[in-house]
């Protein structure tokens, strides 16, 4: 694929401090790559440039593509605990929330104490927590970063580098902008890439107003890639239309490369196994179609939306995978939107777009509200073909529910679902 016009220019910017504004399906991971490379070319040495992600399959794709080892790219995790170790004793073993008595609740609130720099409120169970990682000789993901960030501040000669990127931007908390701002110095360049449309980590305290202290901070230049090579015509226009509800200091329309139109489907059913009786019929329709059964994904909000599909799924002997982080050839894949960010399918089928699941009942502020139509903007947006979307009337309590929303918000239509019709 050759480069466009937009992506030209940030490969061969000579701006000091860049913010790439990439929207969905954009190619922003090729035009990091293509920066590396061509700095690399021009002669940066390898050693002078730090990438840093948010998942280790980003960091190892990158890697790959890139084809250099010595190009540092690094989960921020990564880099905080490599560095700690080069440079100090850190005889520390890591937390593992599998092996504590510890709540979900009770960690995630911990979590976002520590990733504010301690500046909300404490939780009520932070100290015993803190007692339990002393007793045992723990560190956590945040005190890996809280640690870090104090070696920079008392020996900022530990990490310099020349040239440093920053993916998913969007989703960094005020801790990991606090270690970015220590990282630069005088002659250090920063690209940070991320779109605030996909930023869907606000419960554990990313905060994607850091976007603009960034550009603000150093008088970033903003560039923006818009087109995108993923989703057909008809799924750009209804995602663009979802989104724009929400309240956006940087604004961008998606543009469709691929001008193919094809509807997307909204079906209402009376009960859950109506619907799950259908989704097991498009996906084998998909299958005999020629589609692989990797390119096929079932989203939803939360996984209990999806048990009755999984108990079915089973009965029938359609294989399925639950996990993102890699795929089987022959195996249809069942996440929640937060597993599937950064994918791509064929096919996308997104179920429980009822008011109370998703956007979630939690959801009364504003704020939160948007937050969750980002994660449905994000869930729209990982379809290449097919886009459908499914809700049941009566829940498993014979309880009526509202449709989400989201289905009048992104301008699409639901129709009740009778047996006899298909996908189409």
């Amino acid at each position: 694929m050759i480069l466009n016009d937009m992506q030209k220019e940030v490969v061969y910017s000579n701006e000091r401090f860049l913010f790439l504004l990439a929207g969905a399906g954009s190619g922003k991971t090729r035009v990091i790559i293509e920066r590396i490379k061509h700095l690399i070319s021009t002669g940066v040495s390898s050693n002078q440039i730090l990438g840093l992600t948010f998942t280790h399959k980003a960091a190892k794709e990158m890697q790959d593509r890139i084809g250099n080892k010595d190009v540092r790219l690094q989960t921020f995790h990564q880099f905080a605990l490599q560095s700690l170790k080069h440079n100090m004793n850190y005889p520390y073993h890591l937390f593992k929330e599998e092996e504590s008595h510890f709540s979900k609740e009770h960690l995630l609130s911990i979590t976002k104490h520590k990733n504010s720099y301690f500046k909300t409120k404490k939780p009520k169970i932070y100290d015993a927590y803190e007692n339990y990682l002393r007793k045992y000789n723990l560190k956590d993901f945040d005190d890996l970063l809280i640690d870090f960030y104090k070696l920079i501040k008392q020996q900022p000669s530990v990490c310099l580098y020349q040239y440093i990127f920053v993916d998913e931007f969007q989703d960094t908390n005020l801790l990991q902008y606090m270690i970015l701002k220590r990282l630069i110095h005088k002659k250090t360049h920063m690209l940070c890439v991320g779109d605030p449309d996909q930023s869907i980590y606000q419960f554990r305290g990313a905060q994607s107003k850091i976007i603009n202290e960034y550009i603000r901070d150093y008088n970033a230049k903003v560039m923006k890639l818009t087109i995108n090579y993923r989703s057909n015509a008809t799924i750009i226009e209804h995602a663009n239309r979802l989104i724009k509800r929400n309240y956006r200091t940087l604004k961008k329309d998606l543009v469709p490369y691929n001008e193919s139109t094809q509807n997307i489907k909204s079906y209402l059913f009376m009960q859950l196994e109506d619907e799950t009786h259908a989704i097991i019929k498009w996906i084998k329709d998909f299958i005999k179609e020629g589609i692989k059964p990797h390119e096929i994904a079932i989203l939803f909000r939360q996984h209990h939306r999806s048990y009755d599909l999984v108990n079915n799924l089973k009965t029938e002997g359609v294989n399925f995978y639950q996990q993102s982080d890699h795929h089987l050839d022959d195996c249809i894949q069942l996440l929640t939107v937060h597993q599937a960010k950064g994918l791509e399918f064929d096919v996308v089928i997104i179920l429980g777009l009822e008011s109370h699941h998703f956007p979630s009942a939690h959801t009364h502020q504003k704020e939160l509200l948007d937050e969750e139509r980002r994660l449905m903007f994000v869930a729209m947006t990982r379809a290449k073909k097919h886009l459908i979307f499914t809700h049941v009337k009566y829940n498993a309590y014979m309880q009526r529910q509202k449709p989400s929303l989201f289905i009048r918000e992104a301008g699409v239509k639901s129709k009740i679902y009778k047996q006899e019709e298909t996908k189409e």
